[in-house]
């Protein structure tokens, strides 16, 4: 478990006019080895306003068993 931590990054919003990216991190640590494979998935997501926190953004990443979810909340407007 030395080799794992808990994954963050942003993944951009759609239908908000004042958020155009969105916080997110992973469920459980993650291998530090997946991070460049992770944030090229996430780099090709967008997701939809509204979000709250600890919304799912994209289940089991990568086979994992790891969900990716929201650290913020967005509202549309």
């Amino acid at each position: 478990m030395e080799n794992q931590e808990i994954f963050t990054s942003v993944v951009r919003v759609k239908g908000s006019s004042k958020y155009n990216l969105v916080s997110v991190k992973s469920s459980e640590p993650i291998d530090k080895s997946l991070w460049l494979e992770l944030s090229k998935v996430l780099s090709r997501i967008y997701v939809g306003a509204p979000m709250y926190m600890g919304d799912i953004i994209c289940k089991n990443i990568l086979n994992t068993g790891i969900d990716i979810i929201s650290t913020a909340n967005i509202t549309k407007d």
